[in-house]
């Protein structure tokens, strides 16, 4: 499909982040058509590059941009990416608070030049406070906002220490409201005229995950907080979700025990105070079972189930395999797959560009038409610039 149909089409991206939360949020703007440019230090370039220069994960995080390689140390290198914002409709950053104002290139400084201007920062703790200055990682935003304390209280032995997460929580939800929000201010600017200055935090977006331990938190005699843990099978484990009566009534009669849709002690309301007999009731059933014999009977009877897939097993997955969730990319080594954007157009084809882009791979496309190539490569040599031979 042309690329001229995706509805971002004609949008220009600056991207002055790196790791994941703000990559991620670019390269789905990206997909969706917007020329995104890339913005990394000459020396070694965003650190998910890895020792080799290209990696698997980079490719996933910023497929389809376009990278130059500038230094912002530099007061030319600060020109180069002023230059390239006044042609800009967005700007995306995450480096710590002031970091962006020591090169001039912060929204206060940018903001009276380009009224236009979409300017997101992406942070830990917001761009004023007391702790804005603190470093902020995924598993630090994990431990901040409560979520880590939540399943904590969820664990069997309470004076086990907190879970720590082997995913990057905070990264992927932050990401994903930076794109919502820069869609939101897109559209404010076509209705209203004037662009916007995003503040994203880590810490906040993390907090969206638990609203119920946060209203319960402000109760005098909260009710438990519904739980879930996985049923054991014959050979593992399937996840199974009762949230309603209606669910309730498909299990009782899936599993053969119709008693159990009137009994009190699984209720909405009181269930979750007597979750240990409601699972080994449950249990009694699927122990009879293989995993994918108890999905197979509990989803045909109405209950929400699933097995617990390996990331392996997401390849060829016939729903993934349907929504067509992966595009095929190719490195000097091997073919591999990167995950398209969690949603479909009807109209449109979004899936991912299957690019993954050297450091400062368009550095000289980008600004050798208006500059000599002998300077460029003069400003390389100065360390001003980056870019392959």
């Amino acid at each position: 499909m042309n690329r001229r149909s995706k509805p971002l089409d004609g949008l220009k991206v600056v991207d002055f982040s790196a790791v994941f939360a703000g990559p991620i949020c670019t390269r789905l703007l990206s997909d969706c058509g917007a020329d995104v440019i890339k913005i990394e230090p000459p020396m070694g370039g965003d650190v998910i590059r890895g020792p080799f220069g290209r990696s698997r994960l980079f490719a996933h995080f910023n497929a389809g941009k376009r990278c130059v390689a500038i230094d912002l140390v530099h007061q030319e290198g600060q020109k180069l990416a002023h230059e390239l914002i006044a042609e800009a409709d967005v700007v995306v950053e995450n480096y710590r608070p002031g970091i962006m104002a020591k090169f001039d290139l912060d929204y206060a400084s940018l903001k009276d030049e380009f009224p236009a201007l979409v300017y997101c920062s992406i942070s830990g703790f917001g761009q004023a406070g007391p702790q804005v200055h603190r470093a902020a990682y995924a598993p630090i935003a994990h431990a901040a906002s409560g979520f880590d304390y939540v399943h904590q209280l969820d664990q069997i032995d309470p004076q086990a220490p907190p879970p720590v997460w082997g995913i990057m929580v905070a990264d992927m939800l932050t990401g994903s409201y930076a794109h919502g929000a820069i869609l939101t201010a897109l559209l404010g600017r076509e209705r209203h005229g004037h662009g916007d200055y995003i503040d994203v935090t880590m810490l906040e977006s993390m907090m969206m995950l638990i609203p119920s331990h946060i209203q319960f938190a402000q109760m005098e005699n909260p009710p438990p907080a519904a739980g879930f843990r996985p049923i054991l099978c014959k050979d593992g484990f399937v996840m199974v979700c009762i949230v309603s009566d209606k669910n309730l009534k498909c299990l009782a009669k899936t599993i053969g025990k119709s008693e159990l849709a009137d009994d009190e002690r699984f209720q909405l309301g009181n269930r979750s105070r007597n979750q240990d007999a409601f699972f080994k009731e449950i249990e009694e059933f699927t122990t009879q079972y293989t995993v994918v014999e108890a999905e197979r009977i509990l989803n045909d009877g109405g209950v929400p189930c699933s097995r617990y897939n390996a990331p392996s097993d997401l390849f060829s997955h016939p729903q993934l395999t349907e929504r067509r969730s992966f595009t095929e990319f190719e490195d000097d080594t091997s073919k591999f797959l990167v995950q398209n954007a969690p949603y479909l157009l009807r109209n449109v084809d979004i899936s991912t560009t299957p690019t993954n882009p050297e450091l400062g791979e368009h550095t000289m496309e980008i600004f050798g038409q208006s500059r000599d190539s002998n300077l460029l490569r003069s400003w390389r040599d100065q360390g001003i610039v980056g870019f392959p031979d």
